[in-house]
C-alpha cells in the first residue's frame, strides 16, 4: 500500500477526546496465537493476521482496541489505564483482548512495520513507541519523514535490531497490505473514526472514559 493511501486513510481519523494518562502493555509472553480468537463463545469476531491477543479466548466479552502509535491519547491509555484493565479483566479471564494498530498516517505505518519486524518483541517495542513519542512523533515537532525515520532507527537499535536490518524493514513492502487492512476493516465493520476506539462485542466507541462501565455492562449481558 502506498504512502498516499496511508495518508488518505489517516485523514479519516482524529484524536479522540476523553480521559487519558500513560500505560504499560502486558509482556510479550501474554500473547496468544491469533487463531484462538475464533473460540470466543457467542461473540462475532473476525481475526486478522496482524492481531495480538490476550486473555481468555473463550470469554463472552471481546474487546478490540484500535490505536495509533502517533496518538497521544492512545499513549495515555496504554501507559496508565491498561495495567488496571489487565489486572481486573484480562488476567481474571473475564475478557478476550485484541490489540490492533490503526493508521492515522504514514509514520504510524513505519512504526508498525518495525514492530512487526521485532516479531516476539512486538508488544514491548510498541510500548516503547508510546513511551517515547516525544522522541520520534511528528506531533512533537520531529520532522517527517527524515527526522521520524532516523528516530525510529534509533529506537529499533535500542530494542536490539541493528540499523541495517531496521532500515531494510522500513523499506520493505511485504506487510503493507496487511497493515493497511486493519484500518480498512475497522472502518468497514465498526465505523472507526478516531483513536483510540474500543469495540466491545461489536459495539464501537471512541475514547476510554466509559470503557470499564461498557465492559461491565457487556459482562452483565446488557
Amino acid at each position: 500500500m502506498s504512502r498516499k493511501t496511508w495518508i488518505i486513510l489517516g485523514l479519516i481519523v482524529a484524536l479522540a477526546a476523553g480521559g487519558g494518562a500513560y500505560y504499560v502493555l502486558g509482556g510479550d509472553n501474554d500473547m496468544q496465537p491469533v487463531n484462538t480468537a475464533a473460540g470466543a463463545s457467542g461473540v462475532t469476531y473476525g481475526p486478522l493476521p496482524t492481531d495480538h491477543t490476550f486473555g481468555n479466548a473463550k470469554a463472552k466479552v471481546v474487546v478490540i482496541e484500535y490505536a495509533s502509535p502517533t496518538c497521544p491519547i492512545c499513549a495515555q491509555f496504554l501507559l496508565n489505564e491498561y495495567p488496571k484493565l489487565k489486572s481486573s479483566y484480562i488476567d481474571t479471564g473475564k475478557i478476550f483482548y485484541v490489540y490492533r494498530t490503526f493508521l492515522r498516517g504514514p509514520d504510524d505505518a513505519s512504526a508498525e512495520k518495525l514492530a512487526r519486524c521485532m516479531k516476539d518483541k512486538y508488544m514491548s517495542f510498541t510500548e516503547s513507541l508510546f513511551r517515547n513519542q516525544a522522541r520520534w512523533d511528528y506531533e512533537f515537532g520531529i520532522p517527517s519523514p527524515d527526522g521520524v525515520h532516523a528516530a525510529l532507527l534509533l529506537l529499533a537499535q535500542e530494542a536490539g535490531m541493528n540499523a541495517a536490518d531496521a532500515d531494510k524493514c522500513l523499506a520493505s513492502a511485504v506487510d503493507e497490505d496487511a497493515i493497511s487492512k486493519v484500518g480498512e476493516d475497522g472502518v468497514a465493520k465498526y465505523a472507526v473514526a478516531a483513536t483510540p476506539t474500543f469495540v466491545i462485542n461489536g459495539k464501537a466507541e471512541a475514547g476510554f472514559e466509559n470503557l470499564t462501565a461498557r465492559i461491565d455492562a457487556a459482562l452483565a449481558g446488557r
